[in-house]
């Protein structure tokens, strides 16, 4: 494992569009790709990604991928019934991986110290030091797309699977790190679909253009945007003109709000164009999206897939090859509002969380 360091001045909130061959990697993307084809390469995974198929399907450019294989070998999920569900140490945690699956430690450096900056740069974004608390990037070991990881922030905290405002706007920062513009993080709730009770939240290269990088959404107040174009409405933010610390603390006190409420949720960020720009505008941010949905409890083996973070968002990973193979826009919008809260309950939850957008309205 190696401790990267960075500042402020390490983050792209800007990344190239789909029209440009290819993108440029920072420092971080290096790091993460070099140390997860090292891991895959070791043989640190449950198996080898083998993505057999990729489908682009309707309107919407759904990407469906075929990957049985994690279907068959993933880890048995944790038994989840309620989202305040407390960590229980005796279950499946991070604090019991082996250590080649972690990759990095993310150590945030000090930004008014320009010799620190300079020794990090000699050093290629690692150092020495030894933070406070441990924000460790693993390996999934069972791997959806290229270069799957979890980010686990503050790792000895032992926190349940919670969105934090320290792992809200770490994650954030990850998001900044890279340049690359298929780089995605998101998170998964109790009851949406986590599977292990120990926070943490999903990150992978996509190296495929989404709908929703570019989708329209709709002003309601302040900061708060509305996604209504997908089968499930959610909400939707942007890095421009909001600010890291902004952003974080509004996404903390929503996902606090559900949270209490025991309402489930997904959250995905992802790069695109600034809100309502043109689909290959060159003046891109952060985009987040943050699902309020119905609670589940169990696994939906007839689906063709389960609806959590990436399936929100347009990215299928399907399990079964006859399922792959009969999926239309028709299935897959049927299969995602089924996911979804009716719009009686939606409406409500929205209310609430308009009011606590306007508290952020200076």
């Amino acid at each position: 494992m190696a401790q990267f360091t960075y500042t402020d001045s390490d983050f792209h909130e800007n990344s190239c569009n789909w029209l440009q061959a290819e993108c440029e990697l920072s420092k971080f993307d290096k790091a993460l790709i070099d140390g997860w084809d090292k891991a895959m390469e070791d043989g640190h995974f449950r198996y080898k990604l083998d993505i057999e198929q990729t489908r682009v399907i309707g309107s919407k450019k759904y990407v469906a991928q075929l990957n049985i294989k994690r279907a068959q070998e993933r880890r048995k999920p944790d038994n989840i019934e309620s989202l305040n569900q407390p960590f229980n140490p005796a279950n499946f945690n991070f604090l019991k991986i082996k250590p080649p699956e972690i990759l990095l430690e993310l150590v945030k450096g000090d930004n008014s110290c320009q010799k620190c900056g300079e020794e990090s740069n000699q050093q290629n974004g690692f150092d020495e030091q030894t933070p406070k608390e441990r924000n460790l990037v693993i390996i999934n070991v069972s791997p959806l797309e290229y270069g799957h990881v979890l980010l686990v922030p503050d790792i000895d905290a032992c926190r349940p699977q919670i969105l934090t405002e320290t792992g809200m706007r770490t994650s954030l920062e990850m998001m900044l790190l890279s340049k690359h513009r298929g780089f995605r993080v998101g998170f998964n709730s109790l009851c949406a679909f986590a599977s292990v009770n120990h926070a943490h939240l999903h990150a992978y290269y996509l190296d495929r253009e989404l709908f929703v990088e570019s989708a329209p959404v709709n002003h309601i107040c302040g900061d708060l945007y509305e996604l209504v174009a997908m089968p499930a409405k959610g909400f939707a933010f942007q890095l421009h003109q909001t600010g890291l610390d902004k952003l974080s603390k509004i996404i903390f006190h929503i996902a606090d709000y559900f949270q209490k409420n025991e309402v489930a949720h997904n959250l995905y960020m992802i790069k695109g164009p600034v809100f309502n720009e043109d689909q290959h505008s060159d003046n891109r941010t952060i985009r987040v999206y943050l699902w309020p949905r119905k609670k589940f409890i169990g696994l939906k083996d007839e689906a063709a897939f389960n609806v959590a973070l990436v399936e929100l968002a347009g990215h299928l990973p399907v399990k079964v090859r006859e399922l792959f193979n009969d999926l239309d826009e028709e299935k897959i919008e049927s299969t995602i509002r089924n996911a979804a809260l009716d719009d009686s309950e939606y409406e409500s939850i929205k209310q609430d969380v308009i009011k606590i957008c306007q508290s952020f309205i200076s």
